[in-house]
């Protein structure tokens, strides 16, 4: 009940002071002012510029670091570079990898639903490629 109350006081004083404020009307060229302002905005608004992730100098002082760490281990010794540790796969030996998918069977249906669906996915992922590319304007 307050609030209503509350409201109304708040609704009064509004017109109240509404009611005084004189009438003021638009200029004969508000619109071509309006759009005036617009233009320039819009011209002002800096176009989306492609900027990479890793810039040209950090790719240079990347390849700059694999270069040299290439050379120092060309150059140096055997016993001061790095060795590679030898690992033995002969465990893979003990396990019996051929039977595992002869049971498998995949009915007709099952395979021609995959494919298309693939399909379907492949041609979504290029469509929506060429609507980014062409949104964005990379």
């Amino acid at each position: 009940m307050g609030e209503n109350k509350h409201i109304k006081e708040l609704d009064a004083f509004a017109k109240k002071y509404l009611s005084e404020l004189p009438e003021s009307t638009p200029s004969s060229n508000f619109t071509a002012n309006v759009m005036k302002n617009i233009e320039q905005l819009a011209v002002a608004k800096k176009p989306l510029v492609y900027k990479p992730l890793i810039s040209i100098k950090a790719w240079l002082i990347i390849v700059l670091a694999v270069g040299v760490l290439l050379f120092r281990s060309v150059t140096s010794s055997v016993k001061e570079g790095f060795e590679v540790p030898e690992i033995n796969f002969s465990f893979l030996n003990e396990f019996n990898f051929n039977n595992y998918f002869e049971q498998l069977s995949v009915s007709s249906s099952t395979l021609s639903v995959v494919v298309i669906f693939g399909l379907m996915l492949l041609i979504q992922i290029i469509y929506l490629k060429g609507y980014f590319t062409r949104k964005f304007n990379f």
